[in-house]
């Protein structure tokens, strides 16, 4: 049986935002696209919401590290 990884409260939250953004940008380029047509420059908003995506990650991700580490310090000093 393989072994569930436990879920962090960065890692709950970064999930929820990432689908939070893409829905929204999916929702702004279709709503964008059929009211005024702007399909073709309209993409820019789909690779838009996935960069956004990716630098949220790298955020919550760097910020559970530091926190971490500054976690493992403390119990390394006791």
């Amino acid at each position: 049986m393989a072994t569930q990884k436990r879920k962090t409260l960065s890692n709950i939250i970064s999930e929820a935002l990432s689908g939070i953004i893409m829905i929204v940008c999916v929702l702004v380029y279709l709503i964008l696209g059929f009211t005024i047509n702007f399909w073709h420059p309209g993409w820019i908003i789909i690779v838009g919401g996935a960069l956004s995506v990716g630098i949220l990650n790298i955020i919550l991700n760097a910020v559970n590290d530091a926190k971490n580490l500054k976690k493992e310090e403390k119990e390394n000093e006791e």
